[in-house]
């Protein structure tokens, strides 16, 4: 997992999936999760051979993820997950503005 310019970059080498068939994608308030789950066979006259792997990994962000503009590309058994996210509120200590009702002047009861 990678930021810049306000993106986090989630890659992972996911080789011989179908994206449309074997990946899934998935996003809940600040988690990123990505799973996928391959079943292959051959089979021939004298023997059968079979394969299986899954995979699943959760990635919790600073903060919520956008509804939307999350993107995600599969090239050469490569995911790349693209993520942008608001900037981070300043650390540290900020004074808060206070607003006066109206007929709530000085003195006077509320």
């Amino acid at each position: 997992m990678s930021r810049n310019d306000g993106t986090y970059t989630l890659r992972a080498e996911m080789p011989g999936m179908d994206p449309e068939k074997d990946i899934e994608i998935t996003v809940d308030g600040d988690m990123l999760t990505v799973s996928a789950e391959h079943t292959e066979s051959t089979e021939d006259k004298d023997h059968s051979e079979f394969r299986y792997g899954s995979f699943r990994r959760s990635v919790r962000l600073p903060g919520q993820i956008p509804s939307e503009g999350v993107e995600a590309a599969y090239e050469d058994g490569i995911l790349t997950v693209r993520i942008p996210m608001e900037p981070e509120p300043p650390a540290g200590r900020r004074s808060v503005p206070i607003t006066r009702s109206r007929g709530t002047e000085t003195g006077e009861p509320a």
